[in-house]
């Protein structure tokens, strides 16, 4: 969180985030074990917040608010956040090739996991083909952008600075920008 690097010198810093990347790289490589060795009922145990969201979607959609979405428990949020972090550290080398890679790894895993959950359950083999569609809007200029980030800021400094956090944590604006943001709007809100 960065919460505790103050007062690190720049090599304790360095081995805290390698420390980080090779717990990351470790939890990653479990997955391999876990899904060719986890029994399909702890599976389901781990996936319960999963399937309590549906009951509840069902639920909705069966009073007729089918527009009306539950929230997402931490665990939910814990999934959306490591398909962001897996696109964003894929897209990050810039290289077409690894655009390919990303989505074929998740075409690819998406087919293994319905291919097997329906062989384990239904006793059946059923051919799967997952396609991975990504399709961007048009382009819109940073600046522009950023003008609009600035005029929807609320005025009162507390909440400015809560939301340009929120931005900044979803990367929907980058740690510079965020900085200015803060110094202008929060710091100095009488240049507002």
């Amino acid at each position: 969180m960065g919460d505790f690097d103050e007062g690190l010198t720049e090599n304790a810093l360095y081995q805290r985030y390698y420390s980080i990347r090779n717990r990351l790289e470790n939890a990653i490589l479990d997955f391999y074990l876990l899904s060719r060795h986890l029994p399909l009922q702890d599976i389901q145990q781990v996936f319960e917040p999963a399937y309590e969201w549906s009951r509840e979607r069902r639920h909705l959609n069966e009073q007729g608010r089918t527009e009306t979405r539950p929230d997402l428990s931490m665990f939910l949020q814990g999934w959306l956040s490591l398909f962001e972090f897996y696109a964003y550290g894929m897209l990050a080398g810039d290289m077409e090739e690894t655009h390919g890679l990303m989505r074929g790894l998740m075409t690819t895993g998406l087919e293994r996991g319905i291919r097997g959950y329906q062989h384990e359950n239904y006793r059946t083999y059923q051919e799967v083909a997952a396609s991975l569609s990504l399709e961007y809007g048009s382009k819109v200029l940073q600046e522009n952008y950023l003008r609009q980030v600035q005029n929807d800021l609320p005025s009162e400094p507390d909440k400015a600075a809560e939301e340009v956090m929120r931005l900044y944590r979803q990367r929907k604006i980058p740690y510079q920008v965020a900085s200015q943001l803060i110094e202008h709007y929060v710091q100095s809100p009488e240049l507002r």
